[in-house]
């Protein structure tokens, strides 16, 4: 889904549209994309895409993220977060692999883990 000649936006099963209003937990099983704005917590067991008018506030927890809008709250991705040139993060970040256009704002500090390795580290760690 990562590659260049992938488009982002084939395996989305859900769409928040821009005139939707969400307050409360968004659970999912598959991927979505948010035009949208949400007040709470997202928990994706796929792919979120947040549009270039879609918005979050809250914890975002996914497998990977492509962000065009706006997040307020921590990201833990299992895998990939890409911030474009018109998204804005503001909060952490813990996810493998992370890219940022020239334009995009990422206010907050980013954690790399590395799957196996990082996870036995913190289990070590107590």
């Amino acid at each position: 889904m990562w590659k260049k000649k992938d488009k982002p936006y084939q395996n989305i099963e859900t769409l928040i549209s821009s005139a939707v209003e969400i307050r409360g937990e968004i659970n999912s099983q598959g991927s979505i994309k948010i035009d949208g704005t949400v007040e709470g917590n997202v928990i994706i067991k796929g792919d979120l895409v947040v549009g270039e008018k879609g918005k979050i506030k809250g914890e975002v927890k996914v497998e990977n993220v492509i962000l065009a809008g706006t997040i307020e709250g921590n990201v833990s991705a299992r895998g990939r977060v890409e911030i474009t040139a018109t998204g804005t993060m503001v909060g952490d970040i813990v996810c493998k692999i992370i890219t940022v256009e020239e334009g995009g704002v990422l206010n907050g500090t980013s954690k790399m883990a590395k799957g196996k390795e990082e996870k036995t580290k913190s289990d070590n760690g107590k």
